[in-house]
């Protein structure tokens, strides 16, 4: 009986243990739960805080970059305007200068020409700078690019205003050169192409003659020889033009 007793004693405090056991096992286990659920919250809401300052953050920063997209867009169109307006003006500009230096090229042309006519002028009404009698003012040679060996020639006659006087006679006109490695003259009766054979010549201040001529194919000019022989027992005036010299490539047939 005794032993019995003992054994049910024994039993009793075996499950007595059991039970504290569990019971502190089941506590460990809610504070144990309890601790991770108060960290992970306490980490989940740490997180969503981070994540929302970061949300905020991105959002207003995109703000920024709209506003600054905005201003950007107003300054290049801004910028397009000032570019299209400048391009204009300097398209306008360039057409102003282009006609500036067209006019300018005029001028100097009509200057020049007005140049050239005062010398020829001069030399008619300041006899006190001229020879007197009748003279040779001014002969060149053009050749016509159209025709090969044909050249147009251009001759003024000039007297000074004190020969008051009408003068006439006549220009001889002839061409020297080699023809085969000899020397040839060629007079213009023999080498004219128009009318222009026989240069009469009759004024009181001054004339002028123009006309075409052709040389042969194997002869080359070296020379041009001007006499004029004025009429009234005058002195015949000689004139010697270097070919070299008076030739121009600007003539038209």
């Amino acid at each position: 009986m005794a032993d019995w007793q003992h054994r049910v004693v024994i039993t009793s405090e075996r499950s007595s243990r059991r039970r504290w056991l569990v019971t502190w096992v089941v506590v460990a286990a809610l504070v144990a739960g309890f601790a991770l659920y108060s960290v992970t919250r306490a980490t989940a809401v740490s997180d969503f805080a981070a994540a929302t300052g970061e949300r905020d953050r991105l959002l207003d920063e995109r703000r920024q970059l709209t506003r600054d997209l905005r201003v950007a867009k107003t300054e290049a169109e801004t910028l397009r305007d000032q570019v299209a307006y400048l391009s204009r003006s300097q398209e306008i500009d360039s057409g102003a200068c282009q006609d500036v230096k067209q006019s300018l090229g005029q001028l100097q042309a009509e200057s020049s020409d007005l140049r050239e006519q005062l010398a020829f002028y001069r030399g008619i009404v300041s006899p006190q700078e001229s020879q007197a009698g009748v003279r040779v003012y001014e002969f060149r040679v053009s050749a016509v690019k159209t025709s090969p060996n044909q050249y147009r020639f251009d001759l003024v006659l000039i007297q000074p205003v004190r020969s008051d006087k009408r003068v006439g006679g006549q220009v001889e006109l002839s061409i020297e050169g080699l023809k085969s490695g000899k020397k040839q003259t060629l007079k213009l009766a023999d080498i004219a192409v128009d009318g222009a054979r026989n240069l009469l010549f009759s004024f009181k201040y001054f004339e002028e003659f123009s006309g075409q001529l052709k040389l042969p194919e194997d002869f080359r000019p070296l020379r041009a020889m001007v006499v004029l022989q004025p009429g009234g027992g005058q002195a015949a005036i000689e004139d010697e033009y270097d070919w070299k010299k008076i030739i121009r490539e600007d003539a038209e047939p």
